[in-house]
């Protein structure tokens, strides 16, 4: 017969129930497995969509059969056509200065807005 280790359990070590372990990995597939977020849980697209058009559309075509955006700024639809679109990404570029762009100082609520609208462009 093999010797076996005996061990046993001192007053300090906490005790873990044997369920935690599966519940974890249930929790951890369920966040894995649940569905991307939609542009309607970032912001309101509505709202985004007029202050697009206030401020973005001298250099950028917020929507389709709009006029005065430049060669040098992109579409909004073709931002959010890109696969490399992303709300993380998207924010970070609203929120770090660029030459050609100006400095706006947008609130959290309008950033969250303006990224749900451009999100939302993806959807059309």
């Amino acid at each position: 017969m093999p010797d076996r280790i005996m061990t046993t359990r001192t007053a300090r070590e906490p005790r873990v129930p044997r369920r935690l372990p599966a519940a974890l990995a249930t929790a951890a597939l369920l966040v894995l497995l649940a569905p991307p977020g939609r542009a309607e849980e970032v912001g309101d697209a509505a709202a985004g969509r007029e202050l697009a058009r206030q401020w973005c559309s001298d250099c950028h075509l917020v929507e389709s059969g709009a006029r005065g955006a430049t060669d040098y700024a992109p579409p909004f639809a073709e931002i959010a056509g890109d696969a490399k679109t992303t709300e993380f990404r998207l924010r970070a570029f609203l929120r770090t200065p660029h030459d050609r762009m100006p400095n706006y100082a947008l609130s959290r609520d309008q950033t969250d807005n303006i990224i749900a609208y451009i999100l939302s462009l993806r959807r059309r």
